[in-house]
C-alpha cells in the first residue's frame, strides 16, 4: 500500500487529530479527522473507481463475517436493508468461481472455508435453499457435500459455524487461550502468526 502511495507521490497535508483521555470530541475534531481518511483513501483510489488491495480485501473476506456478527447480535434486520443485502448477494454472485465455490481472493480457487461461508451468508440475508443467481445456493450447497461436508472446514471455520449454531462445539480443536498471554515477541504468540488468526 506505502508502495502505490509513493507511485502516485501521495503527501497527506491535513494535520492528524489527536484527542488525550477524557477531552471531549468536537465537530471541528470529527470533521478533521473524516476529512484526513478520506483525504488518505481517495489516494489509494483506481482509475476504475476500486480502492487499491485494501477495499477488495476487506470486501471479499470479511462480508460473511460481518453478516454473521450482525445475525448473532440480532442487529441484522436493522444494520442491512434490503438494498445492502442485494448488493451483498450481487458481489458474490459476481466473483463466484466455474465450479460453483468461491475463496478468500477472486483469483483463488474454491475452499471449502470461504464456499461454506459464503453459502451460509447467501442464506441467512434471504436467499432460498435452491434460490440465488444461477442456483447459487444449490450448487454452492452441492460443492459443499461433494467435497466431504463442512466437516473439513479448517478449525477456526468450525469455531464460527459453533457460534452460529450450525456445528458442536465438541468438534472443534481445542485452541489454549493462554497462547494469548505469551510476550509477544515469542514467535508462537499467535497475534504474529496470520491475520486471520484474528478473526476467530
Amino acid at each position: 500500500m506505502l508502495q502505490f502511495l509513493r507511485g502516485e507521490n501521495f503527501k497527506q497535508t491535513i494535520a492528524q487529530v489527536k484527542v488525550e483521555d477524557g477531552e471531549e470530541i468536537t465537530k471541528e475534531t470529527a470533521t478533521t479527522a473524516m476529512r484526513r481518511a478520506a483525504h488518505f483513501f481517495s489516494a489509494l483510489q483506481a482509475s476504475d473507481g476500486l480502492l487499491k488491495m485494501l477495499l477488495h480485501w476487506l470486501v471479499c473476506s470479511s462480508t460473511p463475517f460481518q453478516v454473521f456478527c450482525l445475525y448473532v447480535t440480532g442487529h441484522l434486520d436493522s444494520v442491512l436493508p434490503r438494498e445492502y443485502r442485494k448488493e451483498i448477494l450481487r458481489y458474490l454472485y459476481c466473483h463466484k468461481n466455474e465450479d460453483a465455490g468461491w475463496d478468500f481472493h477472486i483469483e483463488g480457487h474454491s475452499t471449502m472455508f470461504y464456499i461454506t461461508f459464503s453459502y451460509i451468508c447467501m442464506r441467512i440475508i434471504g436467499v432460498g435453499l435452491d434460490g440465488g443467481k444461477d442456483n447459487a445456493s444449490a450448487r454452492g450447497r452441492k460443492w459443499i457435500l461433494d467435497h466431504g461436508g463442512v466437516t473439513f472446514i479448517p478449525s477456526w471455520g468450525k469455531i464460527w459455524l459453533s457460534i452460529l449454531g450450525l456445528f458442536d462445539w465438541s468438534g472443534c480443536n481445542p485452541m489454549p487461550q493462554e497462547f494469548w498471554f505469551f510476550p509477544s515477541f515469542l514467535p508462537m504468540h499467535p497475534g504474529l502468526c496470520c491475520s486471520h488468526l484474528l478473526n476467530i
